[in-house]
Parts: structure tokens; sequence; C-alpha cells
């Protein structure tokens, strides 16, 4: 999936997966793919898996629905061997059929009407289960649109109709597929138009999840930049719904003259403008990095993105729908309900609007790519803060309230990201995943620390030096993982970068690259006894500001390594920490230190702490772990001396 939630792709071309193909998807940033089963291949599955694919979506369709009636047992048994091949790759998202209300695709043969179908297709449902067992993920077929001319047969029964008729079997699928088409840029954006989805079915099912399995603008005399324009605004779009769960666009490539105007590559392979376009969509903050503190004392939403269609349409113009997410507050009380920063930045608007935010903050802040994110508190019945003002995570904008155009008190909070166009909704993004997803291995409190790097090549010998130089008035932490060193949302990390020459790449760029906002100090020394004689020279690090600490983004780890931490106690000396250098560091090169807190942060998959003599900590440090950084292995071990620390710790393997 990708950082919001949503994913991007494509519908496959028939056959093998060529290597145009598979360049395209990955050069274009996509993560779904869309394959057909008997169409395409099973080995491909992990070539599409390489070139980015995070989900894999698998259509049954059958051809023979329209010719004669098609029973539910022929059906499964007709894809079952071709099936089982590709569960055993690990798919899992299966759409069963394709577009049912056309007469091609067995409406009027094989079912009379939706309701018919919802039948036919329970039945396929129970079939595919007892055959191949509850974990797959099966979807409802997209229907065929009305009103928008394509170069496939009109639909017998009209989508809205059909939808009604089978709406039992709807409900009863993991998932729903959605097809959407238009001709021009305003009915892309249109309420009549391609955003009628979100009334036909995100509002008519208000539990049910969606894949997006088609769309396109089906005007073969398009320019293929301007369709990649659209193609990117509609992916965008579509990614801040909740309960769109991917994005699928038709066609990747199609030697069929009816469709090779809408595929996005050309026969032979040349990519057209459609994909250098979508490629160059906005690229949204990565909630993981651009995390929000929640701004009211209740966790709950009242009303999500895109909710009330028509509604806001009436109300605003807008066709995407509610253009925030409202948030809980006390409605008994709400003027001593407060309403804090989700995010440090600068004050940049306080103002009164009487039919429509009523009281109301913007707030600036830019994320981890200098991009100006802005935030909309709205809503509120008294401000505390001005224009100009600074404000942490956490500081008070003022209180709930519901003045304006409101029904009862809220908050509205509202998120704009620079660069970012969707008219649909005043050009503003969902900001539930920025809620939602407070990352793990998130500092406790803003400490400074410095991490001693040594290069590929150093041995024990080397970490010995750096363990006589700090250990005793430092306790600096030392490894050998530039990703470790660099990793922590901290106003000061400093890393101390052994021999930067002894690295096959330029360090300092890595850094530059993947972890920002690091103080590299690059130390020289020809024997470790020199290293000693440089260490020792360092000075101390200045104390964090708190307030900055509130607004850090950066510390995300590039990828998600392996970690492991020996974590020495407070009265751990210098004799200590060589005794698990020595038995870890040319086997391991596990990280060592003395801090809890650099243990814990990253957020890291597998996270592992060797603690050591977990009862000469004041507190119980599992429960430490447990609760400001969860996720994270705590594996205790119990040594009387150095030399039998020693010797549990060589008994480790790796």
């Amino acid at each position: 999936m990708s950082d919001t939630g949503s994913v991007t792709g494509v519908l496959a071309g028939v056959g093998p997966a060529r290597r145009l193909d598979l360049a395209a998807f990955a050069d274009c940033g996509l993560n779904l793919i869309r394959l057909r089963s008997l169409v395409n291949l099973t080995v491909d599955v992990a070539k599409w898996r390489d070139a980015g694919a995070s989900l894999v979506v698998l259509q049954l369709l059958s051809p023979r629905g329209a010719q004669s009636p098609l029973s539910p047992e022929a059906f499964v048994e007709y894809f079952s061997s071709d099936l089982e091949a590709f569960l055993a790759t690990g798919v899992r998202d299966i759409e069963i059929h394709d577009e049912p209300n056309r007469p091609d695709r067995g409406a009027g043969v094989s079912w009379r009407d939706g309701a018919a179908f919802g039948i036919w297709f329970e039945e396929v449902l129970r079939r595919l289960r007892a055959r191949f067992g509850d974990d797959l993920r099966l979807g409802f077929p997209g229907l065929a649109p009305t009103g928008v001319p394509r170069p496939t047969p009109s639909a017998l029964i009209d989508a809205p109709t059909f939808l009604s008729q089978c709406r039992p079997a709807v409900e009863l699928a993991d998932w729903v597929a959605l097809h959407v088409y238009w001709r021009t840029l305003e009915e892309m954006r249109a309420l009549d138009g391609a955003m009628g989805c979100l009334r036909d079915y995100l509002e008519a099912f208000e539990t049910q999840n969606f894949i997006i399995t088609e769309f396109a603008n089906v005007n073969p005399e398009l320019a293929a930049d301007v369709r990649g324009r659209q193609y990117a605004e509609f992916t965008t779009l579509m990614a801040q719904y909740d309960r769109i769960l991917g994005t699928s666009g038709f066609l990747l490539r199609s030697s069929d003259p009816r469709y090779s105007p809408l595929a996005w590559l050309k026969p032979e392979g040349t990519p057209p403008a459609v994909l250098s376009a979508l490629a160059d969509r906005p690229q949204l903050p990565d909630p993981r990095q651009v995390w929000f503190a929640w701004p009211t004392e209740v966790h709950r939403y009242t009303q999500a993105f895109g909710a009330n269609q028509c509604g806001y349409f009436d109300s605003s113009g807008m066709t995407g729908g509610h253009n925030g997410v409202d948030l809980a507050v006390d409605v008994t009380s709400p003027e001593t309900s407060p309403i804090t920063a989700a995010m440090a930045g600068t004050v940049t608007q306080v103002a009164l609007d009487e039919v429509g935010y009523g009281h109301h903050v913007r707030v600036r802040s830019y994320g981890p790519r200098g991009e100006e994110i802005t935030l909309l508190y709205a809503h509120l019945s008294i401000i505390e803060v001005t224009t100009g003002t600074l404000v942490g995570r956490g500081d008070q904008l003022g209180w709930a309230g519901s003045t304006g155009a409101c029904a009862g008190p809220h908050l509205h909070l509202g998120m704009r990201v620079s660069g970012v166009v969707l008219p649909q909704v005043c050009d503003t993004l969902n900001a539930r995943p920025y809620l939602d997803s407070s990352p793990r291995g998130w500092p406790r409190e803003p400490y400074a620390r410095t991490y001693v790097l040594l290069p590929p090549d150093a041995d024990t010998c080397w970490a010995e030096a750096v363990v006589e130089a700090c250990w005793d008035d430092h306790r600096f932490t030392l490894g050998g993982s530039a990703d470790d060193a660099g990793i922590g949302a901290l106003e000061l990390r400093r890393v101390v970068a052994v021999n930067l020459d002894r690295w096959g790449a330029d360090l300092v760029a890595f850094f530059e690259t993947h972890y920002p906002d690091i103080l590299i100090i690059s130390m020289t020394a020809k024997t470790p006894q020199e290293l000693v004689a440089v260490l020792v020279t360092l000075p101390s690090m200045p104390n964090p500001s708190p307030a900055a600490f509130f607004c850090r983004t950066s510390g995300l780890p590039r990828e998600p390594y392996r970690r492991t931490y020996v974590l020495l106690p407070p009265d751990a000396d210098k004799v200590w920490a060589l005794a698990a250098v020595r038995a870890t560091w040319d086997t391991h090169r596990f990280t060592i230190g003395g801090s809890a807190d650099d243990a814990g942060i990253g957020d890291l998959d597998d996270r592992c702490v060797i603690v050591i003599n977990p009862h000469s900590w004041s507190g119980d440090v599992t429960a430490f772990f447990d609760t400001h950084y969860p996720g994270a292995r705590v594996l205790p071990m119990s040594a009387d001396t150095p030399e039998q620390l020693g010797r549990l710790l060589s008994g480790l393997s790796r």
C-alpha cells in the first residue's frame, strides 16, 4: 500500500509481462497491478512485485456467460486450476467476473437482472471459500456505467438499478470494484460525471470497501499528456477517501485497435506522455514522517472526508463531499474543551467567517521535502493565538465551539499541501492518515543523540577504542550501521563518522538524502590508539529544545532493516561495555549503548533490545518499552560479571 493507505496502478496487457511493461510500471511509481486469470501468467506476479506492486488484483472473467447459462459450479471449475496457481504466489484479492449488467457478460442469458446475478454471485463466493479457504478477499465486480460511450457494448440494465437489485450480494463481498469513465475534464470533476461514484457506491454502502479497478478518459482523440494530467488529479483525489483501497487504470497496453488509443504504452512499448504526466503526480507527505497529534480531547471522528456529497455540493459547490474531517469535542461544555495544534508551525490566519468556518485558525508547517502543509482548525468559540504566533505540537490554539455553518460543537480539521490541486474538494486532503499513524519508535522525549559510526572494515580493536575513549564519560551509542546512526526524530542528532574514506560510497551524501538534519563529524585515525586520542577531544552536545522536538519529521528508517541493541544498565562501566563489544562486534556488529530511548527509537518491524541486568534499572524495563516503544522485543539477560556477560552474548545466534 501507499503511504496514505491507497494504491495506484493499472490493468496489465495480454500475455506475459514484458520488460518494458515492468520498467514503465516501476518508473511511474505504481503499486497496484490488475491481472486476469488465463490471460496473464502466475510467474509474472513476482516480477510485478519486484517492480513495486504491493497489491495484486486477479480478475476471473468468463466468456461463457453470454453464450449459454453459466452456473456458479461451472464458473468456479473453469478457473480452479489457474486460481490455485495464483493463490500459491500469495495473491488474495479476487474480482469475480466483470460488468455483469452487459449482455456480452451474461445479462439476459445467465441472469435476467441484478437480483438473479446476486444469487449467482453469492453461490460463487460460497464455493470459492469452501474450496480455497476463508483468507480469500473476494470482490463484487465493477458495473458498466451508463451515459459514457465506450468501445464496448452498452449496459442492458443501468448500473444504479442493477446495483440496487443485488444489494445483499454487494454487502456480502469483501470489497467492491468500481469502473469510472469520463470524456472531458469537466465530466471528471462533475457530480453527475465521474464523481457520481461516491454517491452511488460509498454513500450507498457506508461500511463497504472499494477498489477502482478501471478508470479512463475514453476520448480517443485526447492528447496523451492531457490524459495523464487528468489521471494524476483523479488518482490523487481518490486516494483521499478512506474506503477506496486502490485505483487501477485502463489499461497498460493493447494491440486491439478499439482499446489502443486508451493504452498507457504503445504496442511496441514506447511510453506516451500519459505515463510521464502520471509519474509527476503530487507526492504526498508520508504519514509516518508528518504525523499529527490529536487536536481534541475526545478521540473520535464525527464526519469523514468525502461524506454528504450532495449536501456539500448544494452549499459550497464541491463535488467531492466533505473537505476535511470532523472531530468530536465536549458537546456539553465546548468552551472548556481545548483545541491544540496537531503539528508545529506558524499561525498564518485568525479569522471569523459567520456563514462558513466560524472562528478559525490556519497554521503553516513544512514537510520532509520542504512542502508547505497548512492545517485549518474551524468552528472554535475562542481563539487564543494571533497571526505570526509560533506553536509547537500540542500547544493550545483555542477552545471548541459551533461558530459558523455548524450543526453542533465539533472541530473541522482541513489540510492543504502546496502543489496539490483538487478542485473537487477545494484542494483539501484527508487528514485522517496523519492522525491515525503516530510512528513507532518516536522518541519519548527530546534528548541529544551521539552515535559513533565505525566503517565496515573496523574490527573489535576499533570498537574497543571507542569504549575506552567515550563510555565512562559520555556513554555514546556505538555501531556500524549508517541506518542505525540516522534514525530518530530528534532536533540534535550527531554522527561521529570514523574514517569516511573506508566507506564504499559518499556517506555524507547518504545522510543528506536519507537522514537530513544530522550533524556529521568526520574523524580520521590510522590506528585504534589514535582514535582514542581524537575521540576524547569531542565536545559535549547542547541540550535540545522541547519546542523544536515537537516539529521534527526526520529519522524515518530508509528501509525496514533488522535492529539489535545491547542495552547496558546505568551502573555498567567500560569493563562491561568492553565485554559486550568483544562478544558481539566481529560476529554480529550489534549496536551497543546505555540509553533505553536510543534502544527504542526507529519505525521498524523487527527491533530487539538485549537488556543486560534489568534488575539494575530503577523501574520495570519491559514495561518501559511496552509503554514508550511498543513493538520492540525485549530479551533480558542477567550476568554477575563482565566475563559471564561475554559468554552469554557469545552464545547468541544472529
